[in-house]
């Protein structure tokens, strides 16, 4: 998990600024809510849910003024202790890392679960206010406007309207007395509008755009967009693609600001937005410094590093279904203790079955397994106390050998193959002909195979310098013939 803290310092400015980034005072309006405002009933949120469409409407009021960005998650509360808190969230971080001039908050209706209400209401005020102090902590200059909840048309998903009337609306008139902020009524307004809430809690199309009317209703009434600082420099992005990584590993660290003139990371002047790959030794903090005509910035992120330890193997494929005299390749792969694939080193692994089949051309990392009959196996890799198994579901029913050939006294392994070709076969001390024949009938291989020749009952044929494609088998043994197709494949 990305490990970011935010840290706000107050810098003397430099007595010269080198300039990196353009100026920008576009006025920035973050919408903070549940799924109501990420539009996830919507056919299209990206284009439909209630912050874009106020984006546009904005548009055409004041222009290219102001930027909107959704931060809304389905199913968060504002409780810190509720079931899925929003507290708990990236996108809080993402909404903090932003730092918006508007905030606009519409979050109490999954509050209203009993689950979450009837045993943490009490907290919802308190956490309502720590939710505003961390934003102005942020950005000390935001300007907050507030909404009231949809009405519950009917009880859904544990959402009730009762607690929205008597507890959720009153506990935000509690911290409109105690916070400057602007309402927005979305409650009393949509009361007689059912019709637009068709599942009874999240708004269509046409609600999410009558939604957006009221908050600009407000905005315009207020005139908040001209009440706000704008051309303050903050850093509206810092993070890394993975944390924690294994010692040794490299990732990528990235950052954006905005109305910057200059940038230090760790000390060091950088572009205003980039990307760097970094791969430090230990875990290391990082520290992004953005300097500005009218504020400046500080952001640390540290960047977690592990010494990656065996935790789990795991074999591929995990169930494997197959005929009598069938061969499957299987694999085992290493995990670490973050569940990241471990590559560069390999264990001494030990591969056994459980029930019927033989194994051959065991390695740290595959093995090869032969169905010997139809009965259910396991196949078991093994490290010191590590373990895992692998389902094999044998197949009475034999395909592509003549009926009267019995499969089991003749196996054919790897199929398809590459350089070698494995043949296995009860030996009656006779000697065996291989013969491979392609398409057109060309014998292209013929090879005596003995007793001699075999290791463990099993021989083996260098096939490398035939090209790929498909091929006729045949063995011979004793009056007895085998025949197949084989397919080669050049790795």
């Amino acid at each position: 998990m990305k490990n970011i803290r935010f840290i706000f310092l107050t810098l003397a400015l430099s007595a010269v600024f080198v300039s990196v980034n353009s100026q920008n005072y576009h006025v920035r309006i973050g919408t903070i809510g549940n799924s109501i405002t990420h539009g996830i009933s919507l056919p299209d949120p990206a284009t439909q849910a209630y912050p874009i469409q106020l984006g546009v409407m904005l548009q055409d009021v004041y222009g290219d003024t102001c930027i909107v960005q959704n931060f809304g998650l389905t199913t968060t509360t504002m409780l810190k202790n509720g079931d899925v808190s929003y507290w708990d969230t990236q996108h809080l971080q993402d909404y903090l890392a932003w730092a918006p001039e508007i905030c606009f908050i519409l979050l109490g209706t999954n509050d209203t679960k009993p689950q979450n209400w009837d045993v943490y209401g009490n907290e919802f005020i308190d956490d309502y206010l720590a939710m505003i102090d961390t934003i102005l902590l942020r950005n000390p200059s935001t300007k907050f406007m507030l909404g009231y909840p949809p009405p519950a048309f009917e009880e859904e998903w544990g959402i009730r309207d009762s607690i929205i009337v008597n507890g959720i609306i009153p506990a935000i008139d509690s911290v409109l007395k105690l916070r400057e902020a602007e309402l927005v009524d979305f409650y009393h307004t949509l009361l007689d509008s059912a019709y637009l809430f068709p599942d009874h809690i999240h708004p269509n199309v046409e609600g999410s755009a009558a939604m957006a009317k009221l908050i600009l209703d407000k905005m315009t009434e207020t005139d908040i967009v001209h009440k706000v600082d704008t051309g303050l420099t903050f850093i509206t992005s810092f993070k890394t693609e993975d944390s924690p990584i294994p010692v040794g590993d490299s990732t990528s660290l990235s950052w954006t600001t905005i109305n910057a003139d200059s940038v230090y990371l760790n000390g060091e002047l950088v572009s205003a937005n980039n990307n760097m790959k970094i791969s430090p030794p230990a875990t290391t903090v990082y520290t992004l410094v953005a300097y500005g005509q009218k504020s400046n910035d500080t952001l640390q992120l540290t960047q977690e590093m592990y010494v990656p330890e065996l935790s789990r193997l795991r074999i591929y494929p995990e169930v494997d279904r197959k005929y009598v005299g069938d061969t499957t390749f299987f694999q085992v792969f290493y995990h670490d203790q973050e569940e990241n694939l471990m590559t560069s080193v390999y264990f001494s692994v030990q591969w056994t079955v459980e029930g019927t089949g033989i194994l051959f051309d065991a390695t740290d990392t595959s093995v090869f397994h032969i169905a010997e009959n139809a009965d259910t196996s396991y196949l078991v890799v093994s490290y010191e106390e590590l373990s895992d198994q692998a389902m094999i579901i044998g197949r009475a029913v034999t395909t592509g050998i003549p009926e009267n050939t019995n499969r089991s006294e003749v196996i054919v392994f790897p199929n398809p193959c590459n350089e070698v070709m494995y043949i296995q076969f009860a030996s009656d001390g006779n000697p065996v002909s291989v013969e491979v024949i392609d398409m057109k009938g060309v014998l292209l291989l013929h090879e005596t195979a003995t007793a001699t020749k075999a290791e463990k009952g099993i021989y083996s044929i260098n096939i490398s310098h035939l090209p790929e494609g498909s091929y006729f088998l045949t063995i011979k043994n004793s009056g007895k013939v085998f025949t197949d197709k084989i397919v080669i494949l050049k790795k």
